[in-house]
């Protein structure tokens, strides 16, 4: 078969990464689109895949309101995948962006990856309508685009931390820690995408007040993309971002204001405090702490009761193994994401078919006993 792959974030890189390169062993042709956001284009080339970037210098214009930003944005992306994909035919689009429009153009379909509930990013509503179908977990609510949902019980970090694919190294963690001590994980973000327009997260005073706290039990390490004081540059962690995940597994506690790493941290069982305004409208990331109990999610308007709980944790003797038995439960419930995708993309139209029959079953996709 032949697949067009269009993703515009890291996370998703992440997310595709396993499924592409089975896609690819297996001898299916698989194109690659991106554009330069983050360390997007750095991951691509890390990993051997041949790629091609529609928007080298992104997409991003300086000085623009946001709503002429967005419709600007709108036409050149559109334009860029029409001439991309001029003449050429596929069996099937996976995207997190616009390649929706030109499926509906060419009569090919697409497959949208969603992981937030519409409510919370409307303007995502642009995408769906023109999707033929969106892999989302079960949870997440896709408003009146629910009838599109491929809903699979899972998270989309199990695409790439679900143990079949994640093995925690301890040997990196060495290279900034070579004691191997103890040590925290402060993740702060710079919250400049458009669906976080007017959103907060954890102020320099905040992390500066958490510094103070957490450096009584252990060593401080800080993942930042927003530029930091020079009292807290001392703080940064230089690592290759590919291995993250082995950071967040070893580390005692993560606390950050990111979507993204706050569930990672979760999913690999590291007790997880997570500060910002979404706080109580994403529904993958309240069911992680109310179901399963693997994070803790505050308001920056609450960072006075979030610092007195991770105070209280951290009195806590055995936190680390407590969590990790939290994390095996959620383990048992959901799937390896990557597994399913390969199935489902490798058997497409038949695994739609196979997906509305009343007694599918998702339990060979879940970990053995």
């Amino acid at each position: 078969m032949k697949y067009l792959f269009f993703f515009v974030h890291p996370s998703k890189f992440h997310v595709f990464r396993n499924t592409i390169n089975h896609l690819l062993t297996d001898g299916h042709q698989v194109e690659i689109l991106i554009t330069s956001k983050d360390i997007l284009e750095d991951l691509v080339k890390q990993e051997g895949w041949q790629y091609s970037n529609i928007f080298p210098a992104g997409r991003k214009i300086k000085n623009l309101p946001q709503k002429m930003g967005l419709i600007i944005n709108f036409c050149r992306t559109i334009y860029r995948l029409l001439k991309y994909t001029k003449g050429k035919k596929y069996d099937l689009f996976i995207t997190d962006d616009l390649l929706v429009y030109i499926g509906k153009w060419k009569k090919t379909p697409s497959i949208v990856f969603c992981d937030d509930d519409l409510f919370v990013v409307k303007q995502f509503a642009l995408i769906l309508a023109k999707a033929d179908y969106i892999l989302s977990p079960d949870i997440t609510n896709c408003g009146k685009f629910n009838y599109k949902k491929i809903g699979f019980p899972g998270y989309k970090e199990l695409a790439y931390l679900h143990p079949n694919h994640f093995l925690p190294e301890i040997l990196e963690i060495k290279t900034f820690n070579p004691e191997l001590k103890p040590y925290f994980i402060l993740r702060l973000v710079s919250l400049l995408a458009y669906h976080d327009v007017g959103k907060k997260g954890i102020s320099n005073d905040q992390v500066i007040k958490l510094i103070a706290l957490l450096e009584t039990y252990g060593k401080v390490f800080i993942s930042a993309e927003r530029e930091l004081p020079i009292e807290l540059e001392s703080y940064r962690l230089s690592i290759n971002p590919e291995k993250i995940a082995n950071v967040i597994y070893y580390a005692q506690m993560f606390i950050g204001d990111s979507q993204t790493m706050t569930s990672e941290a979760a999913v690999l069982g590291t007790p997880a405090f997570r500060c910002n305004d979404f706080v109580g409208k994403i529904s993958v990331m309240e069911e992680k702490e109310n179901k399963y109990g693997l994070s803790f999610n505050f308001r920056p308007c609450m960072f006075d009761e979030m610092y007195l709980k991770i105070e209280s944790l951290l009195k806590v003797q055995g936190n680390k193994d407590s969590f990790q038995k939290k994390r095996n439960k959620m383990l048992q419930d959901k799937i390896d994401l990557s597994l399913f995708m390969i199935w489902l993309f490798e058997n497409y139209p038949r695994s739609i078919e196979e997906l509305k029959k009343s007694g599918f079953s998702f339990n060979k996709y879940k970990l053995k006993d």
